[in-house]
């Protein structure tokens, strides 16, 4: 991963290569790499492998409500669908969406955008929208985008942003929302946008005026009529908070140019200036065409420029067919790989390596205070800098000292103990939906009692009656292990459990799940509560790091995981191979046990520490 830039800085000329619209986000290394000829080349058959995967991947979770989305959008009046073309020779699906646009129809559904070789762009949106035509009179369009993830957050300032019901979709047909605004941490989706921007201005299809773009996340809204001063009895839309049941989805109309995104500024003097989404996109594109053409001039002579980034380790590697060239150039104790649970970002981590602190070891033996003076102006576009370094500083002095939980006082701990003890873990569907409880039950009097493991599944679609009927199975089991033994305690490890018990009794109202809330509310007990009040841990307080730095407890799939396992949810779903699916749903129960032995064998470790 390659430094943030100071923006204000130039960035120099752009270049005639072709970029989609993730290569602003990402990280820039995987320019230089792809376009370096002295680097040995995944091989395309791996790289499209790797790629058909990912692309794959996120299919899977994500196609049933881009298509519900679409599927809605495909109603409106003078819509063209395009999806329907998918599987035929590019051109056509090209020319298709040029007739579109230049009949002007109000909504394209999966158009194919044509190249913008001197913008070195290349890529579509999912979706056009009509908007204002050009000073010529032809049709302009906005670019919308579609996310299976939340797009506004509660706010209690109205009026400041706006949605068009998806029945409506034009930006016309925009209304304010009365008690939400964009939710922090959006700032790549606006990146996206503004890459499809750039492409519908050197078409000659963008909107005259404002650069307005679209984003349609999973929000849920209802229409209602303001009652304030100024806008008295207009329609408006609120977020969905009381479980109503004729709720909307609509496009987040967001402004290009809104100064909205912090970023790093030297020459500012408070270290940081806000920037449009259209400024950061600008600047994050020009640099990776830099990165290209710097790395296409390479050929192995002694003369070849220096590359312009070089690896830092971030989320984005886990994923990336590149990691097996990058990992070498960095070394095993590379602060960015090492720390890895409230890890610096690229800026800290460059600055830190501009001082001669690439290592553990280099922090470690680093003088933190001499160090600040000059450390600290060039990270100040993060809050609590010094803090995190120091906690950064920490985490090293441990790691090289093998430690891996760190006791942070002597206070007991108090654990409360019952004869019967049951260890609790659900599992969720992608949209939150919870498709598995599973219970390990133990009497502690039986010396050999292990723990038997009890599962209530569905691998199904999940809805909200599936949901409720599991929900109601399962409460029925566990209050009849609670009559039999009133004085049994239920483990868990974070509030997760509690948080989506609640809810499902909710929605459910059913006598059994609502008492086998009220029993769970006083007989239940956090696990993670107790690690957080008296434990440091280098990798953070996740179930899967505790248990095994302190137990040793190795779970029996080599990628256990919270998210893997929604993936194993929709292989079960969708393959049509029975014994696939019997393995894959085995390999889910498997992992939910692994769960609930871990929280056993943390409580049990934890006894012995007070």
């Amino acid at each position: 991963m390659g430094p943030e830039i100071d923006m204000d800085a130039d960035p120099g000329p752009e270049q005639a290569i072709l970029l989609d619209a993730h290569a602003a986000i990402r990280c820039p290394v995987k320019v230089h790499n792809h376009h370096d000829p002295t680097i040995t080349r995944q091989d395309d058959e791996s790289l499209a492998a790797h790629d058909g995967a990912q692309t794959a991947q996120a299919w899977m979770t994500n196609h049933e409500f881009v298509d519900k989305v679409l599927d809605i959008l495909a109603l409106t009046p003078e819509a063209v669908d395009l999806r329907d073309l998918a599987c035929e020779d590019p051109q056509v699906r090209s020319a298709a969406t040029r007739d579109a646009v230049e009949s002007g129809v109000s909504v394209i559904i999966a158009p194919r955008l044509p190249v913008d070789r001197a913008g070195a762009r290349r890529g579509s949106p999912p979706l056009l929208v009509r908007g204002a035509d050009t000073p010529e009179g032809e049709p302009g369009y906005l670019p919308v985008q579609i996310h299976d993830h939340r797009v506004l957050e509660r706010h209690n300032r109205s009026w400041t942003i706006c949605v068009s019901p998806l029945t409506t979709p034009l930006h016309t047909d925009r209304m304010g929302m009365i008690d939400a605004r964009m939710r922090s941490g959006r700032e790549q989706d606006m990146m996206l946008m503004a890459h499809y921007w750039r492409m519908l201005e050197a078409a000659g299809w963008a909107s005259y005026g404002v650069p307005w773009a679209g984003l349609i996340g999973q929000d849920q809204l209802v229409r209602t009529i303001v009652a304030t001063r100024r806008h008295e009895g207009e329609p408006a839309l609120r977020l969905n908070t009381s479980h109503c049941s004729s709720v909307v989805l609509g496009i987040v109309w967001v402004d290009l140019v809104a100064k909205q995104i912090r970023t790093f500024a030297r020459s500012s003097k408070t270290g940081w200036k806000s920037r449009s989404a259209l400024e950061r996109y600008d600047h994050e594109h020009a640099f990776r065409v830099s990165v290209a053409r710097n790395a296409l001039r390479r050929t192995g002579a002694p003369d070849d420029p220096a590359p312009m980034v070089f690896p830092i380790h971030i989320k984005e590697c886990a994923s990336c067919p590149w990691w097996p060239v990058c990992a070498p150039t960095m070394g095993a104790d590379d602060l960015s790989r090492s720390i890895d649970k409230s890890p610096l970002d690229v800026r800290e981590i460059t600055v830190l390596r501009s001082m001669g602190i690439s290592s553990v070891n280099d922090l470690v033996e680093a003088d933190l205070e001499a160090l600040m003076g000059d450390y600290l102006p060039e990270v100040s576009h993060r809050d609590g800098a010094e803090t995190r370094l120091r906690l950064a500083a920490h985490r090293a002095n441990l790691i090289a000292s093998g430690i891996e939980l760190e006791r942070t006082n002597d206070k007991p701990m108090r654990l409360p103990a019952s004869r019967i003890e049951i260890d609790w873990d659900i599992e969720a569907a992608p949209g939150d939906r919870i498709y598995l409880w599973g219970f390990l039950v133990r009497d502690r009097e039986c010396l050999d009692d292990h723990g038997h493991y009890v599962s209530f599944a569905r691998f199904r679609e999940i809805d909200s009656e599936i949901e409720n009927e599991l929900a109601i199975e399962a409460m029925t089991w566990l209050n009849q292990i609670l009559d039999a033994h009133p004085d049994a305690r239920i483990y868990h490890y974070s509030d997760y459990e509690m948080v989506h018990l609640t809810k499902v009794a909710r929605s459910s109202g059913h006598p059994q799940v609502i008492r086998g809330l009220e029993r769970m509310r006083r007989a239940h007990f956090d696990l993670f509560s107790t690690m957080r009040r008296h434990w440091f841990g280098v990798h953070g307080l996740g179930l899967k790091s505790v248990a095994h730095a302190a137990t040793g407890f190795d779970w029996r799939d080599e990628a256990p995981g919270g998210l893997n396992s929604q993936m194993w949810f929709l292989e079960a779903l969708r393959t049509t191979d029975q014994q696939a699916r019997s393995e894959t749903m085995q390999r889910i129960l498997d992992y939910n046990e692994d769960d609930v032995r871990a929280t056993m064998a943390l409580r049990d470790w934890l006894r012995t520490q007070d």
